[in-house]
């Protein structure tokens, strides 16, 4: 059965007017798609727009450029295989998938439309509680206190409008699903400390742009928690990550889309976390896409068994993937081991510090140990500044008393990388104890050329890295 679920805009939410974007089924009326505001890019912060709707069937779309002539245009990722034709300043193309997309005019990749199309959700369970939208700020916590349970669960749900949340925050209890509908906009951070049992979830939109950068405050935060599922939502320019894992386990984020301007404000991070699944997520972030660290700060233990897949990862400023930075320094290191990146898609990696290089990146410090990490079919284009990949055993003074201790057994295969005047990349340990070793590689393309030895691809394999094979 063929359905589209077009979304309004509520009164007040921050909107941008750069695109007209319209959708139909087949042989149906054309209806409007609102577009939103949302900021990029730490170091020279500039407006892009965002827009999403949902279908099922085959859906035909409609993009025209409201600010400047149309000479070119591009769909990105590549690898999506989205055809269209251009129509004077409109570019036309149709959808039989859901799938997160770039739309870009004459190169810009700073001023482009990001361009959501989902699946039909599930229908809300009417006995949900709803909360409608108005000028009082929202006393989440009180409502959820007060909330139907169903099957077991708190359940509240937001109505599309625009929402406030009390001191722009509010702590989510264990056995409790939020729901945002397409079109809501809630303006707040979802906190998710020792609980069990919690989803955060919909079509709608968290908004932190409003908020001081002091505030550090997260589209959620997770900590010490477990069976935790964020699913559905945008995340918008939030004081610091867009997700936030913590000593927690058993958590499920998948289907988010966010967005980042301003410095540290990485897309999803975790510190001593074990079984995580984050999938089908689109992040344009200024700082780290995904940072997988083991112990930090307050966060104690090990991390094991993470799996991203299906991802859209673009850094405006440092790595799409960061793995082993942090850790236990104090008691000898952390173990992160078991983690697995499939079917990506890195559509930038942009970094002005010659330290923080790598679109695929292993970086051990703090005594880690990092092993049985493997990267599958991924897909790299152009970037601005950096490196296809860095793996190496480190001592960074700025982050770490003292150095990593291994890596071993990464295994990278299906990769390729089409762009053009990246850095060498590197493999490299760290001294006679310190070593990385086994890093296979199976069919990695660069350039279009398989390549079999290092510096066919560019990469430069140093001192204490054994066991490095090219297939």
């Amino acid at each position: 059965m063929e359905k589209l679920n077009v979304y309004p805009v509520p009164q007040g939410a921050p909107v941008l007017e750069d695109f007209r974007v319209r959708v139909r089924l087949a042989g149906r009326e054309w209806e409007e798609v609102g577009t939103y505001l949302a900021r990029i890019d730490m170091h020279n912060v500039r407006e892009a727009s965002a827009a999403y709707f949902d279908f099922q069937g085959k859906v035909e779309c409609q993009v025209t450029s409201l600010k400047e002539e149309v000479t070119s245009a591009q769909i990105r990722p590549r690898a999506a295989g989205i055809e269209f034709r251009l129509e004077g300043n409109t570019i036309c193309f149709a959808l039989e998938k859901p799938v997160k997309l770039s739309v870009e005019i004459n190169g810009d990749r700073f001023h482009n439309l990001h361009l959501f199309a989902g699946g039909i959700p599930e229908e809300w369970n009417p006995a949900a509680t709803v909360v409608e939208p108005g000028t009082e700020e929202v006393d989440l916590e009180k409502v959820i206190q007060g909330a139907a349970r169903i099957e077991g669960r708190k359940v509240v749900r937001f109505a599309p409008g625009l929402h406030r949340l009390k001191e722009d925050k509010c702590n989510v209890p264990s056995d409790t699903t939020v729901i945002l509908s397409g079109g809501a906009v809630v303006m707040g951070s979802f906190l998710i400390y020792h609980q069990k049992n919690v989803s955060v979830t919909g079509r709608g939109m968290i908004y932190l742009g409003h908020v001081k950068k002091e505030t550090y405050l997260r589209g959620a935060d997770i900590s010490y928690s477990e069976n935790v599922t964020v699913e559905g939502v945008i995340i918008m320019n939030p004081a610091h990550y867009s997700v936030h894992l913590g000593a927690s386990r058993d958590v499920r984020i998948r289907d988010i889309m966010a967005f980042s301007c301003m410095g540290w404000c990485d897309g999803i991070d975790m510190m001593g976390c074990s079984d995580v699944a984050i999938e089908d997520v689109f992040l344009r972030n200024s700082d780290d896409c995904i940072a997988i660290y083991g112990a930090r700060g307050a966060y104690r233990g090990d991390t094991r068994n993470v799996t991203v897949r299906h991802a859209v990862l673009w850094a405006d400023v440092a790595h799409p993937t960061m793995v082993g930075v942090h850790g236990d320094a104090e008691n000898g290191g952390s173990l992160l081991e078991d983690i697995r990146f499939e079917d990506v898609d890195i559509l930038e990696h942009h970094e002005p510090q010659d330290d923080y290089l790598g679109c695929l990146c292993i970086n051990v410090g703090d005594g880690n140990t990092v092993r049985s990490v493997t990267y599958r079919n991924i897909r790299v284009e152009q970037f601005e500044r950096g490196k296809l990949l860095d793996i190496q055993v480190k001592w960074n003074k700025k982050y770490n008393p003292i150095s990593g201790k291994c890596v071993e057994h990464v295994l990278l295969e299906d990769i390729s990388y089409t762009g053009e005047g990246e850095f060498t990349s590197e493999i490299r340990g760290y001294d006679e104890s310190r070593k990385v070793t086994d890093v296979q590689f199976k069919n990695l393309t660069v350039r279009g050329q398989h390549v079999l030895k290092p510096e066919d691809g560019n990469i430069h394999v140093g001192e204490f890295a054994e066991g490095v094979v090219f297939q």
